[in-house]
């Protein structure tokens, strides 16, 4: 029955907001705050279609990008602050009919200032609409400790009641004694499409309230409004994640001798490798296309260059429906995103840039490795976060770090990374040790160490620089986690699947490691929907987490590029 409804998705978002310019495109976390009522729209296993009614191009082609659509402009008529917003949620509604050629049964309104609201919580009122008959379902939270027995009229300094019917005792009020109120949280406005044409209303006769959170209830006015959400938010206290909807560009004419490539992986700020490859081929760019988008139209092409952290894997319930593809580069070292038995199934050749002479000179991932090193010695982001709230010296304690020299970095894996982890360490005065079976050290410098628990014993860093392989999956398990020398600190660039998270998480809070940093988790392309274990101690003050950012320097992604780019050349050669 749900399935056969028709539901619009209506997101009221006017140009001239007074209280916070241009509020509705101010950026949270780096997205436009409409951005967050749009994911919790796309996100609705109920919502068939979302459309933006908006005086402002500006905000229109922000929403159109966020993944909603815009099909009209508002007028400004309808685009005033004195203007209900019954009169232009109708207008929207009846516009967009017109457009499509279709009624809608149901109506929901998503305001703009909601956006710690998700898509839980519009299923939630679509359903009740629905199963339940309701004319309209609208959202409410307890008024808490701003009751209307607390409510005061102040007028010449005299302080008075400002509900009879509720008077304050002189005494005061508790709480807890207080009748339950509620107000509209303003989140949500669902109702029948009679209720809003015919009757020129948001509130059926039959309407149902629908009592949300307060956190949830944050109804963005003020810019402390938008602070309060803002930290929420960046503190992951939100289950709304927007992002672009990628596009299939192809800016110059199709040659049929030439072969069709899908270039996924972000080649935007690469102007001289995009010439380089169109030369030699037919080049459709999808930067940041979903995995439905790609799946309808992998058949098209006969090679992929993939973004090297999708947010899927490539696997069979996509490459099922890539009759030609005959090959996928990646520009990335790690290949635990693209499911390689599959792969060799269906006969498509699978490319990395791990064993290239030149990825020698990419050292962004060594560097970064390096500055968490560092970070956590020093205390650099508590420093950082004092800083900005213009708190100095006064928490010295809190802030006083370690001088790297003397102290011992372990690190596991000596390859391009491990083996340039180690000149900048010795640089900084520090004793090195390695553990790396599979070679030779030659660095005098640096000790290498056979047997594992005799680093982890004696190093007050570790750094695990090892390749994801079937071999190391969970390679750094309870066990020799529990080697570690006491107060250690631990940084992963590698990949999280070596490390088993559960008895790391656990060791972290029994407070037997001094510090964690990790820039990749297990399962990444799940997030951020579904977390590792390590987001369990995210709010941990010891322990950093960071995007996976590490190879993410113009320097290293130019020369990936190029790398990929002879790697295909050379396969259809």
């Amino acid at each position: 029955m749900m399935k056969k409804r028709n539901c619009l998705a209506v997101i009221l978002a006017r140009g001239g907001s007074k209280g916070i310019k241009q509020k509705n495109i101010k950026k949270i976390n780096n997205h436009p705050l409409i951005s967050y009522s749009i994911y919790a729209a796309l996100k609705s296993k109920y919502i068939d279609k979302i459309i933006v009614s908006s005086d402002s191009n500006k905000i229109r082609n922000v929403a159109k990008i966020y993944g909603a659509e815009a099909p009209f402009k508002r007028p400004k008529i309808l685009s005033g602050d004195k203007v209900p917003s019954v009169t232009a949620l109708k207008h929207a509604v009846i516009e967009t009919e017109k457009i499509y050629k279709r009624k809608f049964d149901y109506i929901i309104e998503l305001p703009c200032v909601s956006p710690l609201r998700d898509y839980t919580d519009v299923d939630k009122a679509v359903e009740i609409l629905i199963k339940k008959k309701y004319d309209s379902v609208i959202s409410y939270v307890n008024t808490g400790e701003k009751h209307p027995t607390r409510l005061k009229r102040i007028k010449n300094n005299i302080v008075t009641n400002f509900c009879k019917d509720y008077p304050e005792p002189d005494i005061g009020s508790r709480r807890q004694d207080f009748e339950e109120c509620y107000i509209r949280n303003g989140a949500i406005y669902a109702m029948t499409r009679k209720t809003l044409i015919e009757k020129n209303s948001r509130n059926g006769k039959k309407s149902f309230p629908m009592i949300m959170s307060d956190q949830k209830s944050i109804n963005i006015d003020t810019i402390f409004d938008f602070n309060i959400a803002k930290m929420l938010i960046e503190n992951g206290n939100c289950k709304n994640y927007p992002s672009k909807i990628g596009k299939l560009n192809q800016n110059y004419k199709s040659k049929k001798n030439k072969i069709n490539l899908l270039v996924t992986s972000p080649m935007n700020f690469l102007e001289k490798n995009k010439k380089e490859l169109e030369k030699k081929f037919n080049v459709y760019y999808g930067y940041k296309l979903h995995f439905d988008q790609i799946k309808k139209i992998i058949n098209k092409f006969d090679a992929w260059i993939c973004h090297p952290s999708p947010k899927f894997i490539i696997k069979n319930d996509l490459l099922d429906y890539a009759k030609n593809l005959k090959i996928i580069a990646t520009p990335s070292t790690g290949v635990n995103h693209i499911s390689l038995d599959y792969c060799e199934k269906k006969n498509i050749k699978v490319l990395s840039i791990r064993n290239n002479k030149h990825i020698k000179s990419i050292k962004a991932s060594s560097e970064f490795t390096f500055a968490l090193l560092i970070s956590a010695f020093k205390n650099l982001y508590k420093g950082i976060s004092l800083g900005k709230s213009a708190n100095w010296r006064e928490s010295e304690e809190f802030l006083r770090g370690n001088q790297l020299e003397g102290k011992t970095i372990g690190i596991i894996g000596f390859g391009r990374i491990g083996s340039n982890l180690a000149k900048y360490a010795l640089a900084f005065g520090m004793k090195v040790l390695a553990h790396d079976p599979y070679l030779k050290i030659k660095n005098q410098k640096v000790k290498q160490v056979s047997v594992l628990k005799d680093l982890l014993k004696k190093s007050d860093v570790v750094c695990i620089c090892i390749h994801l392989n079937k071999k190391n999956f969970k390679f750094f398990d309870k066990k020799k986690q529990a080697q570690l020398k006491e107060n250690c600190i631990l940084i992963n660039t590698s990949r999280g699947e070596v490390i088993d998270e559960m008895s790391l998480v656990k060791l972290i809070k029994r407070k037997k490691i001094k510090f964690f940093a990790t820039d990749v988790v297990c399962d990444e392309h799940k997030l951020p929907s579904s977390k590792s274990k390590i987001f369990d101690i995210s709010d941990y003050e010891n322990v950093y987490i960071t995007p996976h950012m590490a190879g993410l320097t113009y320097e290293s992604e130019e020369l990936a590029s190029k790398i990929t780019i002879n790697n295909l050349k050379q396969f259809f050669k």
